[in-house]
């Protein structure tokens, strides 16, 4: 993969991984698409993160978790910056995506 790192690619995801660790690392490379990020604030601000309530004389408390805001659709495109740790990811998922620079 001749990518050069500062430089903007896009990434087109052709399958789904089969394992977790390929789906994971596919997440973590797409949330880093500028829309993405905004998406993933927007819905965090929304949504309650804290809840509290009383049970037996005791505070209990529930922290919400947030979704992935990527979706692993065959089609679906992200464009992020390559940096040298999204290069090293993207070479370990090559087989499920492909990648065009800018």
């Amino acid at each position: 993969m001749d990518i050069a790192p500062g430089k903007k690619v896009t990434i087109e995801i052709r399958a789904t991984p089969p394992t977790p660790s390929g789906r994971k690392t596919l997440v973590r490379i797409c949330a880093k698409d500028p829309a993405m990020r905004k998406l993933a604030r927007s819905r965090k601000a929304k949504r309650p993160s804290w809840q509290e309530w009383q049970r037996g004389g005791r505070l209990w408390h529930h922290q919400m978790r947030s979704k992935a805001p990527v979706q692993l659709s065959p089609g679906r495109r992200y464009a992020v910056l390559a940096t040298l740790d999204v290069i090293r990811d993207l070479a370990s998922i090559e087989r499920w995506v492909t990648v065009t620079p800018h």
